[in-house]
């Protein structure tokens, strides 16, 4: 029997007394037809009530965040895809089992989306939903992954994620589609539909490796990977970064070491940082030059002593500590499309004292 978010009338109902249906509150009932008609659509009462205890977002009045308003513009990468065909149906009216492209509820949204990037039927609702691919935290979610709500085999609503922790969904029949963010409303976990692909045109833009205590220089390695170690308490000391040459223009990077402060900026595979001094990198920034900005952003994220893995920042933004004497350990770059959203999860990407 099939489940979708649906909010039955202004009330959901909880119990029954004397045949009347009531509320969780008591304050309204529900006639036998309403009632018949949520039973229907294969609602248990905890589902019921956890669908009532949704935050009424029309009362929140969250604000949109700058990061989810901007457009993300067309990349080959259909998990970019996903966020701006989602975009395209902010506003569109909610109504229950509706599957686009006029009308949607949760798991219609998500359905239509998804069949129009990749041509895949994700599933009808919720449950075959959570099917679709990798079931991941809610940390770990990058735009074009999906969020849910609820236990596993038991959701009772799901969203797109389009970075900086926030989504896009169709909430409730008082509401419209819209963007809104996992500090009001948290999801229990992700899943991802579209797996990344190390094989795709972006992979090998842009190469770096960094020079270990103890270990010296590794070897180079390419967008998205990891150069240094995690869990060994290794300090990361110097940093080289290049772009592949058949990307005109360049990139530039400077490190705050531990007892000197910024460096100033190095380009295009220069050591920023020290070697055979015992000095800890404890934040960085890099940022493209030329016709490499205009195309691509720069993401990056550390992984800093007691910290663990920081926030994605990109384009010249700090990332790490700085007055904390926390040293560096290991460091992932990518070079996106312009204008894709940053992956979330993680503590900020900049702490200063």
């Amino acid at each position: 029997m099939k489940k979708y978010c649906y909010v039955v009338g202004a009330a959901l109902l909880l119990f029954a007394v004397n045949g009347t249906f009531l509320s969780a509150d008591a304050t309204e009932t529900l006639d036998q037809d309403s009632y018949q008609e949520a039973v229907d659509a294969g609602f248990t009462a905890e589902q019921i009530q956890q669908i009532q205890e949704m935050p009424d977002f029309s009362l929140e009045n969250i604000e949109e965040e700058p990061a989810a308003r901007s457009a993300v513009t067309f990349s080959t990468s259909q998990k970019n895809q996903i966020v701006t065909e989602a975009k395209r149906h902010l506003g569109k009216p909610y109504a229950w089992g509706g599957k686009g492209p006029n009308v949607f509820d949760c798991s219609g949204l998500t359905r239509y989306v998804f069949l129009q990037v990749t041509g895949k039927n994700i599933g009808d609702y919720t449950v075959p939903q959570e099917k679709a691919g990798e079931q991941i935290s809610v940390a770990q979610a990058e735009p074009g992954d999906l969020y849910f709500w609820g236990a596993k085999g038991s959701t009772y609503h799901v969203a797109v994620a389009i970075g900086n922790g926030q989504y896009i969904h169709a909430p409730n029949e008082k509401e419209v589609v819209k963007i809104n963010s996992t500090t009001y409303f948290k999801p229990s976990f992700a899943v991802r539909v579209i797996k990344n692909s190390n094989n795709n045109t972006n992979s090998k833009l842009v190469s770096y490796r960094t020079h270990l205590q103890d270990f010296g220089w590794g070897n180079y390695v390419q967008s998205g990977q990891t150069s240094g170690t995690v869990g060994k308490a290794k300090r990361l000391e110097g940093i080289q970064i290049k772009l592949d040459p058949s990307i005109s223009g360049g990139i530039q990077y400077k490190t705050h070491i531990q007892d000197i402060g910024w460096q100033a900026w190095k380009s295009n595979n220069e050591l920023s940082g020290t070697t055979g001094r015992k000095k800890r990198l404890e934040a960085i920034q890099i940022k493209l030059t030329g016709a490499a900005a205009t195309q691509y952003d720069v993401h990056y994220r550390v992984h800093s002593q007691d910290y663990g893995w920081q926030a994605w920042t990109k384009n010249g933004q700090s990332a790490g500590t700085q007055g904390l004497a926390k040293r560096l350990e290991a460091i992932e770059i990518k070079l996106v499309p312009k204008n894709t959203p940053l992956a979330t999860g993680g503590k900020p990407a900049f702490i200063k004292r």
